[in-house]
């Protein structure tokens, strides 16, 4: 008898032994790149998905290293050439080398944690796939969008709750409540995912924007200071930038204020919103000719969109600078004689303001000219010409 139970003993740890092997050989091919050879390896050790363990890593697999996917029920692997990644063939038109397996992580893994409903790496799994699902496919699956962003907020819960949970999932679980604008439970998770993972940019700037959001813009510097100083990418750095800006500017540092938004002016030059923030900050700061010098390059940008100088005539009259905008109409009105479009635009806009700051009848001359410009270049039917009208009576 005990020579029965020594041979089953040996048995099962020759069987484990010869597993481990196996997985340390399809981890070998991972760590080389070689998805395919590391997929077919996974799979050839068990193809019925049986095995925990083995799904898991075959999940891991085919959500970070495919090459596409189809409805993420059917993945694309390949081996990498040397010196080539995953994006480098996906961005390619000439793909050699990749191979199809149809992978229904969803239903196997349900079919897994009725199996081992204790194993909770399966449930947060599933959260895993739910969660890429709802990034790269969304209202285009089988489930629409919203069901997506549920089932990967309720499995990675409960995943949590059992104690199974990475940076990633708690980033997932911070953006759910980001979504529905429940900033106090946002922040909490931000928080928990930053404390994992503090050198991840995305987190920090989640992060402060929600507490931006929350009217907290003191609690949001320190973690957009963070991001900031993390990103490498000169739009997302200027970004981050502006937005330091706001929250300065809203706990009434305008000194610091004004420095982030010349920073994310220069990171991301001529990127409207930060252009408009750093006019604002020099108007309060009292820098009239660089306000004046940047204005005119706004309005260059898009010289016939009426929402431009629109935005510039609210701007300087909330800021108590009427008469400063009149200096900018006339100096543009110069500078666009010979563009009866960006003309009429201009003329349009400082009939606004001569009647906005109480000249009626200077305005209405203005408003005429305007219409003579215009004419010149838009059909006769264009509603600039009716609201002209209307703005004459």
């Amino acid at each position: 008898m005990r020579y029965i139970l020594l041979n089953i003993a040996l048995i099962f740890l020759n069987f484990f032994t010869l597993n481990a092997q196996e997985y340390s050989h399809c981890d070998s091919f991972l760590n080389k790149k070689q998805y395919l050879s590391a997929f077919e390896c996974l799979q050839n050790i068990d193809p019925g998905n049986k095995d925990p363990e083995i799904v898991l890593k075959k999940t891991d697999l085919a959500l970070k290293y495919n090459v596409r996917s189809i409805q993420n029920h059917l993945f694309e692997f390949a081996d990498m050439p040397d010196g080539k990644d995953i994006d480098d063939l996906k961005n390619s038109t000439n793909q050699t080398g990749a191979y199809f397996f149809e992978f229904k992580i969803d239903t196997v893994l349900t079919s897994l944690i009725d199996r081992y409903p204790s194993d909770y790496r399966l449930v947060k799994a599933l959260g895993d796939f739910y969660y890429n699902t709802f990034q790269t496919i969304g209202d285009n699956w089988f489930l629409p969008a919203r069901t997506l962003l549920e089932k990967f907020n309720e499995s990675y819960r409960t995943a949590w709750q059992n104690g199974i949970y990475d940076a990633n999932s708690l980033y997932a679980m911070a953006f759910y409540y980001s979504v529905f604008e429940d900033y106090d439970n946002a922040c909490y998770w931000y928080e928990k995912s930053l404390q994992l993972k503090p050198d991840n940019p995305l987190v920090a700037y989640g992060l402060a924007v929600n507490n931006l959001l929350n009217e907290q813009p003191e609690k949001g510097i320190g973690p957009m200071e963070h991001a900031y100083e993390l990103y490498t990418d000169s739009l997302k750095k200027g970004d981050a930038a502006r937005i330091l800006g706001i929250m300065y500017y809203q706990t009434g540092q305008k000194e610091e204020a004004f420095k982030m938004f010349l920073k994310a002016d220069s990171l991301s030059p001529s990127y409207h919103p930060n252009q408009m923030f750093l006019l604002r900050s020099q108007l309060q700061m009292g820098q009239q000719e660089p306000a004046m010098a940047l204005a005119k390059v706004i309005f260059g940008q898009a010289p016939v969109d009426p929402d431009v100088p629109d935005e510039l005539l609210e701007m300087f009259r909330t800021e108590g600078e009427s008469k400063l905008l009149e200096t900018l109409f006339r100096s543009l009105l110069k500078e666009y004689k010979h563009n009866p479009e960006a003309n009429g635009n201009l003329r349009f806009h400082y009939g606004k303001l001569l009647f906005l700051e109480g000249y009626p009848k200077k305005s209405v001359r203005m408003f005429k000219k305007s219409k003579m410009q215009f004419k010149k270049v838009l059909p006769p039917d264009h509603h600039v010409f009716r609201m002209l009208d209307d703005m004459i009576e």
